[in-house]
């Protein structure tokens, strides 16, 4: 027993979830990325609210802090081909909206025209987190586009090329050690809307 088994065990909650496409807009611009850290935070299904979680380091980020608000996509398991258009590169240096259809939501963010899902959310409260900020959301709309099973982070792996599944571990360690530089310069002041 130790930190290592509690290492597994969170591991766990990272391979299984859902891999998702988070969209915001800030100004005349759009951006998105991958991420696999959103998880449901209410047990009140009127009032529905999710947590993510979001990489500083990630150009998206700079959008919802920005905006107060991002569209949270599903992906179906056959959309592995998103996972390297928004995870692989930076919005910083190229527009990943390119060749992707979408419409601008409710909240200004865009919604994928092909996923599996969206929600749309309102920023509600933040809890900085060293290298992240946990984003609590309110979904104020969203809808069922195609259905079926979505992908998980265990999806990408067992299904993507060698060269991706590679490609990803470098760019997952260039960015932990980004990250371990911040993990704990945590601000704990409280976030203001």
């Amino acid at each position: 027993m130790g930190k290592e088994e509690g290492a597994s065990v969170a591991g766990a909650f990272w391979t299984l979830s859902p891999v998702v496409v988070i969209a915001s807009s800030m100004e005349d611009k759009v951006n998105a990325q991958i991420a696999v850290t959103a998880v449901t935070s209410s047990i009140v299904h009127t009032i529905p609210r999710l947590l993510v979680g979001i990489w500083k380091g990630n150009y998206t980020h700079e959008f919802i802090t920005y905006s107060k608000a991002f569209t949270i996509h599903l992906l179906r398991k056959d959309q592995i081909g998103l996972v390297k258009d928004f995870g692989f590169y930076t919005g910083r240096e190229r527009d990943k909206f390119e060749n992707i259809s979408y419409t601008l939501g409710v909240t200004g963010s865009p919604v994928l025209d092909d996923a599996h899902s969206y929600a749309e959310c309102e920023i509600i409260n933040a809890m900085d987190g060293g290298d992240m900020t946990a984003f609590l959301v309110s979904v104020v709309d969203g809808g069922l586009l195609s259905g079926g099973a979505w992908m998980t982070l265990n999806d990408f792996y067992s299904n993507a090329p060698p060269e991706w599944v590679a490609e990803y571990g470098e760019k997952l360690s260039s960015s932990v050690s980004y990250s371990m530089d911040i993990i704990h310069n945590i601000d704990y002041t409280p976030w203001k809307p």
